[in-house]
């Protein structure tokens, strides 16, 4: 388990979160090709065809070698003494064949368990930094309700189309997508 939010910025977004992680004393790592890590201090490490980072929080501790679990299409950073040291993070793009714009998130790990079997929780400032970091996601991609449509699989209402209503952090460029042109939110 961890903290999480659900976000849909994009990249010029992205890079304002990334600075504000760098100017906070973090370093931000992602995958090259072939599983390697590359760390960075400032924000060119962030680029448009890479979408997921990790912001290191040095003041957590020190990675101690551990190995940072390749990620998957839907990653979890994993429970280990590296993860209660990094921020997941990264930024939407979008599927112009299929018309989508795909989600991006902050993560955080709760905590894990030791070689002893003891919990570790995440240090404080790990928290700190994620929170001032939604804070900034907030800003930047606003808390919207939208409205889209399904059709029903009940039974009492099978096959008949059906209005949705939620709400989504959503920048204003890919608000503008989705509503002007029809792009739909991809988990």
């Amino acid at each position: 388990m961890g903290k999480q939010i659900n976000y849909w910025p994009g990249y010029e977004d992205f890079l304002q979160i990334a600075e504000a992680s760098l100017d906070c004393g973090c370093v931000i790592i992602r995958y090259a090709a072939g599983r390697e890590l590359v760390y960075g201090r400032t924000s060119d490490i962030v680029t448009a065809d890479w979408y997921r980072y990790f912001f290191y929080v040095p003041e957590a501790g020190a990675l101690m070698g551990q190995q940072i679990p390749f990620e998957s299409r839907r990653a979890v950073i994993g429970c280990t003494v590296a993860g209660n040291t990094l921020i997941e993070a990264g930024f939407s793009h979008k599927n112009d064949e299929k018309k989508e714009i795909i989600r991006s998130r902050l993560y955080v790990q709760s905590g894990f368990y030791d070689d002893k079997g003891e919990y570790v929780p995440r240090p404080v400032c790990v928290t700190k930094m994620y929170n001032r970091l939604v804070r900034m996601v907030k800003r930047l991609a606003p808390y919207t309700e939208l409205t889209d449509t399904y059709v029903s699989m009940n039974d009492e209402d099978y096959l008949q189309e059906k209005e949705w209503k939620h709400k989504e952090y959503i920048s204003p460029q890919f608000l503008r997508l989705k509503l002007m042109e029809n792009y739909r939110l991809r988990l």
